[in-house]
């Protein structure tokens, strides 16, 4: 559980979050992790300034799929969940997402075989800067 608390982030996040916060879009984490792996986490990968929110589940008490913490982001955004494109490299966190009412991207890094479950992402990506294109940040 250790390296939570060291956890970087892939090459291309801080510069395709800085691309996004230029188009006035808001930015945040949410999160089934604690605030603590969370804050040392966005520490690391050096990209605080670069996010709105940091919402963790622990005030909640209860974890993704729940949809109260899909309302969480609704709620601290101040953004319809239509108005929300929630991004998770977890086919399940995605798939489940969708089924709350967001726009979803499924960040499919390794290939995973998709979830036998009845919603399905808005799209698929391999890394983050491919979503620069799909909601048209160039």
């Amino acid at each position: 559980m250790g390296l939570y608390l060291r956890l970087g982030a892939y090459p291309e996040v801080e510069k395709t979050l800085t691309r996004l916060k230029a188009g006035g879009l808001k930015c945040a984490i949410l999160s089934n992790g604690s605030p603590t792996m969370l804050s040392a986490s966005v520490e690391n990968a050096g990209i605080a300034d670069l996010l709105d929110a940091v919402l963790s589940v622990e005030e909640l008490k209860v974890y993704k799929p729940y949809p109260t913490v899909y309302q969480l982001a609704v709620d601290r955004l101040s953004l319809k969940a239509s108005a929300i494109c929630y991004v998770s490299s977890n086919g399940w966190d995605a798939y489940s997402a969708k089924a709350f009412g967001f726009h979803v991207i499924w960040c499919n890094r390794s290939s995973q075989v998709p979830e036998r479950i009845p919603e399905t992402p808005d799209a698929e990506i391999r890394t983050l800067s491919d979503l620069l294109e799909i909601i048209g940040v160039a």
